[in-house]
């Protein structure tokens, strides 16, 4: 084997170890985030009364 394959072998066999251990990590840690007590906190407000007004008005101007 030429010393130029056996480069090409080992530089394939790093990009995919390092694949590999790229997605195991992310693996991971999206595991890890699943099981925090809080994910996403959010705030919202329901604001139909308000809509409800700007369509009335919208009636009335016409």
């Amino acid at each position: 084997m030429t010393y130029k394959i056996k480069s090409l072998i080992y530089f394939i066999c790093f990009l995919t170890a390092s694949s590999i251990y790229y997605v195991v990590e992310q693996h991971e840690e999206f595991q890890q985030q699943l099981r925090a007590k809080e994910l996403v906190k959010t705030e919202f407000e329901d604001n139909l009364e308000d809509e409800d007004t700007v369509e009335e008005m919208h009636v009335v101007q016409k």
